[in-house]
């Protein structure tokens, strides 16, 4: 009888330790913390009407829709094309692409090369998908055949080749 007390008095201890630990864990991450879909090395294009106008290759894809918006990291390139043809390549270490705009801004360590070699350096840049432009707010720095070029504020096509610098400082020449 001593044991058959015993066994039960064991077998409810038992129970009653493990009772929690078979419940959800509790988190302090909310639902919408949480990506809808993820992807790793992944290729985006971005098309009109059948003609692709960017190219976006990701180390990491976080989709969120009901915040709007889609996270990108472990860097990111993008190629832009006009008529077909690759006109400039931007790279830079993460960034997000606005929905349904399909703007995308790209941070830390930017760098942008078009065909003719002229490149551009910054720490943040907008891609803006209605108008094909690109701009910035912060430090830019441009280095063409002719020309070095820094300054605050940018605006450009997204060839590179019809720009706007603001706060403009750097060297020229004929």
């Amino acid at each position: 009888m001593k044991k058959a007390l015993y066994n039960i008095l064991l077998l409810s201890l038992f129970v009653f330790a493990c009772e929690n630990k078979f419940g959800p864990p509790k988190t302090d991450i909310k639902a919408e913390d949480i990506p809808e879909q993820e992807s790793w090395n992944s290729s985006v294009a971005f098309s009109d009407s059948g003609n692709v106008k960017a190219v976006m290759n990701a180390g990491h894809i976080s989709v969120y829709n009901k915040k709007g918006y889609t996270l990108i990291d472990s860097g990111a390139t993008v190629e832009f094309f006009k008529n077909g043809e690759k006109v400039s390549t931007l790279t830079g270490r993460r960034g997000k692409v606005l929905e349904p705009s399909k703007d995308i801004e790209i941070l830390d360590s930017v760098v942008v090369i078009n065909k003719e070699g002229s490149v551009l350096n910054t720490q943040k840049l907008i891609w803006n998908n209605k108008s094909q432009k690109v701009s910035t707010d912060v430090y830019v720095k441009i280095k063409t055949p002719k020309e070095d070029i820094e300054g605050i504020g940018f605006e450009s096509d997204q060839n590179l080749k019809n720009y706007t610098i603001y706060k403009v400082t750097g060297v020229f020449s004929k």
